[in-house]
């Protein structure tokens, strides 16, 4: 049943973004949960408004600064070896700041599920014997980050930027309240826009 609430949700999801006329970039990266359980995790940036202020440098020049305001869904994985595996979906809203050299960086929050998996869990019957079983957890996720990169289309002509991007996971309900989670993500974005 919850596939199935997953998937509905997904396609409503989808269905949202649709309606989003510019994909910016589709970007794909190594997720580290606490830095060193790895992971994968893969998003799209939709632009959801873009301007540019004009900055004064000196007297006779300026330099123009891009800001955005994006929204990207993203779905990934990690795994904790012999503790559990996490799953999740959370679309993220961020503002993006990027200057004329390229360097950018991106603040934002998002919302989402995150579904654990814990290995090699067992279960006493009614009768004693002792089985395994599949156990796990659902959470709703929150993530606060900040991320700094170089987008190289602008000086060396390749559409690929690539970013650095700390970020605090905070997931409920736990004991007593919930769990933070730290992840550091060392991503790609192929650029289509």
């Amino acid at each position: 049943m919850r596939i199935v609430l997953l998937l509905v949700f997904l396609f409503i999801f989808s269905n949202c973004m649709a309606q989003f006329k510019t994909i910016e970039s589709i970007n794909f990266s190594y997720y580290g949960e606490m830095i060193t359980h790895p992971g994968l995790k893969i998003s799209a940036d939709f632009n959801i408004t873009e301007w540019d202020k004009i900055k004064s440098t000196n007297k006779d020049s300026s330099k123009t600064i891009n800001k955005n305001i994006l929204i990207s869904p993203a779905l990934g994985f990690f795994c904790h070896r012999r503790y559990q595996t996490g799953l999740f979906f959370i679309p993220e809203i961020k503002y993006k700041r990027q200057n004329p050299k390229g360097r950018f960086y991106e603040v934002g929050i998002g919302l989402g599920y995150l579904r654990t998996f814990i290995p090699n869990t067992y279960e006493v019957n009614s009768s004693g014997e002792v089985n395994k079983t599949n156990a796990g957890y659902n959470y709703f996720a929150t993530n606060h980050f900040i991320s700094f990169g170089k987008d190289l289309s602008i000086k060396k002509d390749l559409d690929l930027a690539y970013f650095i991007k700390p970020q605090f996971m905070y997931v409920v309900p736990n004991f007593p309240n919930g769990i933070g989670y730290f992840a550091l993500e060392l991503g790609i974005k192929y650029i289509l826009n």
